[in-house]
């Protein structure tokens, strides 16, 4: 339809927003309560404007101007916001008249009544929307002489957010965040008129995406408690990234300062995470600053660790190999390596001729569906069906999931970028909670939003989806096939009937079903049986691209826990196994042990040679996320000594060995991904692309033997990494520690309380945790979460290993 913004006409789809129309003209109109992805509610009237529309008679023609013969223009008696006001065939908006400039100039001081000018003290000086707003439409003047109102400052919301209650000016974005994106409701207007102030429910802010209201703030009331006083705007670095702490591959910013992360933000990617990331991504990165930081190579002389140089370390290797066949050295990369770091693994096995070469955690089942789903497959779905607890495995799926709910499509990208005020959004819109059914073993977050709920057995991934396949085939079940379903039969032919009949339903597997081979086959046997697309839940960041690329043994002998046996010379990037005692043992007997970690870990203090490696947040590379989307790395300046990536680790170990491997810098690897992919990775977008590749590489190993689906306790998967939680003060002191969740029964059995510090033999691997008593867990499970060495599935616990910290309950009690 036609529209007017100050004499500029424009052609727009119906439902835009007048807000948008003015953006859409290349001109400006100011706002502080709308945002991206939330509904319009004109509360702050910064974006006041002169609209008017014609109007058609009853004959149905436009009534005509005399003076000029065109159709009449009828103006709006006061001034609309424009955020709340959709547009209409024919209308006008008008934003530079004198009333619109008075208009914007007395909201301007209205909102400084009570604002306190200390913009050189605040964190958000120089990138605040107040800041350039007043500077903007403001005359700088103010008729108020009376004393601002005082309100409480520095009031922590939360371990991870705190709240300057003089510096709100009451936009309500914060509120709407909570109850639109996660659907948590925990923050609200208390009090009317000039007491109005932001408040919290008792126990802070329980919700995983907390962190998102301090990007969204317009002001500095809102502040990451991580980063207060650490800089100003200006002086930042900053770096559009891939978040390397999940599957979902979101994008953020890196702020850096003097060689130091000092904040993480969300960055726009409407494919992906659209502006959210969950609080585990934003206030995870704290280890990279650790004082305990491995800045240079070290070899082991005389029994004891020594610092020496990259061409040292190196050389000692190579000298250490030429006794050793190829075929009994190891290589093993974390899973949230780069493509290209996969590329110079590959590389160095193939010079020293070994198939032991793998990435961990790697789950039992493949994670390339033969149906794949996207993030927008997902929030566009018609039935969902969630099996596992994908809130802490993979955050943006959560939120994702509860677009879907609403029942509104993406917004389609405007000129300036994703709408300011997509109209379609509402306030306490309801949801369709009954397109989604959520499944797991104890109660998860998920389910306080699904239609329906199966709590069916732990380790019993396989028999659910083999009795659903059942329901979907009209055969009848047997007794043991009830009880797996973990709801009556007639729930579960509901879910199998809707989502036979859904026209876009999606099927999310998470790490449970994964964990096992027959589990994910009967996973993808049901997928097939109803018709839906997949989308498989990888344990970290590049899961899918390192068994796309082929990182993986030629022999299921040779993987990861078979290389910890069998290598005689062992290279371990990022994983550190010798957390098991047996382990340990073995890896003592190896003849050479290369490390590459930020830490001295349990396993570097037993390797020969250990080299320092870069984190996430300093690499340059590609990752395949879970839908396939390949996405940029990129890093940020960070101080980080003399560490390098696994790509750095094979050009030392090449010229150490007297040849040039390919994949010995991210432009050598990336040359032979060109080539395999034909894709090339130095010229990909900052969201990513999903390309149909010409040319698939063929994995030489996609599954593993399933293990025995037996124990007491479920290794869970977590939204904070729990191997650097004690090196992240904040986010340790948010979450509490890693949690080993009882049951009341069970805590009462094993006599500890809740907020117990114990440690426990978990799978063979010593633990350290926090009893959490909660009835979301039944009766004879408990669960722990997940490490890298140590992925999701069902273990068994020694119970009389078990151990209290009597000292510290003394103190609490």
């Amino acid at each position: 339809m036609k529209v007017v913004v100050n004499d500029i006409e424009l052609d727009l789809a119906p439902g835009t927003s007048a807000i948008d129309a003015v953006f859409a003209a290349g001109d400006d109109v100011p706002y502080f309560c709308s945002q991206e992805y939330m509904s319009p509610i004109g509360a702050c009237r910064m974006c006041l404007a002169r609209v008017g529309s014609p109007r058609k008679d009853r004959d149905g023609n436009w009534i005509l101007d005399e003076e000029t013969g065109e159709p009449k223009i009828f103006w709006f008696p006061n001034l609309m916001a424009t955020c709340t006001t959709q547009v209409t065939e024919g209308m006008v908006i008008d934003t530079r008249s004198e009333a619109v400039k008075n208009a914007q100039n007395s909201m301007v001081e209205f909102t400084l009544i009570n604002h306190p000018l200390d913009c050189p003290v605040c964190d958000k000086g120089g990138a605040c929307e107040l800041q350039d707003r007043a500077y903007e439409y403001g005359d700088g003047l103010s008729r108020f002489e009376f004393d601002k109102r005082r309100s409480e400052k520095h009031h922590e919301l939360s371990e991870l957010i705190t709240l300057d209650r003089e510096r709100c000016i009451h936009c309500k974005r914060c509120v709407r965040f909570f109850e639109e994106v996660p659907g948590d409701e925990v923050l609200d207007f208390i009090e009317r008129g000039s007491h109005t102030y932001i408040g919290t429910v008792d126990a802070g802010l329980p919700s995983n995406f907390s962190g998102n209201i301090t990007d969204i703030c317009p002001v500095g009331a809102l502040l990451d408690a991580s980063s207060r006083f650490r800089g100003r705007n200006w002086e930042y670095d900053h770096t559009r990234t891939t978040s390397m702490d999940d599957a979902t591959g979101s994008a953020v910013i890196v702020d850096a300062r003097t060689g130091r992360i000092e904040r993480v933000k969300a960055a726009l990617n409407p494919d992906v995470n659209k502006t959210w990331i969950d609080d585990g991504t934003r206030f995870g990165h704290e280890y990279v600053d650790s004082p305990d930081r491995l800045t240079r190579p070290m070899v082991r002389r005389n029994g004891e660790l020594q610092p020496v140089t990259w061409p040292e370390a190196a050389a000692y290797v190579a000298e250490r190999l030429k006794g050793l066949s190829g075929k009994d050295v190891g290589i093993v990369l974390r899973a949230d390596s780069t493509l290209e770091e996969g590329v110079a693994a590959l590389a160095l096995a193939e010079k020293l001729g070994t198939g032991q070469v793998d990435h961990a955690p790697r789950p039992a089942g493949s994670l390339l569906p033969s149906r794949p789903a996207t993030l927008t497959d997902l929030a566009t779905a018609d039935a969902i069906f969630v099996v596992g607890d994908v809130t802490e495995e993979a955050g943006i799926l959560d939120l994702r999931i509860k677009d879907a709910l609403k029942g509104v499509t993406p917004p389609e990208l405007l000129p300036h970028g994703v709408p300011i005020a997509d109209l379609r959004l509402k306030e306490r819109m309801p949801r369709r909670a009954e397109i989604l059914t959520v499944a797991a073993p104890y109660r998860v977050d998920l389910m306080r939003h699904a239609g329906a709920s199966h709590l069916y057995p732990a380790g019993g991934e396989a028999e659910l989806f083999r009795a659903l396949t059942a329901l979907a085939g009209g055969g009848q079940l047997t007794d043991e096939q009830r009880a797996a379903l973990g709801a009556d039969e007639a729930a579960a032919r509901q879910l199998v009937d809707r989502l036979r009949s859904a026209s876009d339903g999606v099927l999310v597997v998470g790490g449970f079903a994964l964990a096992r081979r027959e589990a994910a086959e009967a996973a993808r046997a049901f997928a097939r049986a109803v018709g839906v697309k997949e989308l498989l839940v990888g344990p970290m960041a590049n899961s899918h691209g390192l068994e796309l690329l082929g990182v993986l043994p030629s022999h299921e002998r040779y993987a990861f826990p078979g290389m910890l046996q069998e290598a005689k010379a062992l290279i371990v990037s990022h994983l550190d196994p010798a957390k098991d005692p047996d382990v340990a043992a073995s890896l003592k007997e190896r003849e050479l042990l290369v490390v590459h970690d930020m830490f001295l870990t349990e396993t570097a203090r037993l390797a020969d040679v250990v080299l320092p490696a870069r984190s996430v947040y300093e690499k340059d590379g590609t990752v395949v996320n879970l839908e396939g989307r390949f996405l940029p790395v990129r890093a940020a300046p960070v101080e980080a000594g003399q560490a390098e990536d696994f790509t750095g680790v094979v050009r030392y170990l090449g010229e150490a060995l007297g040849e040039r491997l390919e994949g010995r810098s991210v432009r050598s690897a990336r040359r032979v991904l060109k080539r395999r992919l034909e894709l090339d990775l130095a010229e990909l977008p900052d969201n990513g692309v999903i390309p149909r590749l010409k040319a698939r590489p063929a994995p030489k190993v996609t599954t593993r033997e399933a293990p025995a689906a037996g124990g007491n306790v479920l290794i869970a998967p977590s939204m904070a990494r729990v191997e650097y939680l004690h090196r992240n003060p904040h986010l340790n002191a948010a979450v509490g520690g890693p949690k080993l969740s009882v049951n009341p029964a069970d805590a009462e059995g094993l006599g500890v309380m809740d907020g117990a510090e114990v440690r426990l033999r978990v799978g063979g691997v010593w633990r350290d945790a926090v009893v959490r008593v909660t009835e979301a867990v039944p009766a004879g499970l408990m669960t722990l979460p997940a490490l890298p060495e140590q992925g999701v599935g069902l273990v068994q616990a020694d119970l009389g290993s078990l151990v209290v910290d009597q000292v510290r309950l003394e103190v609490a009690s």
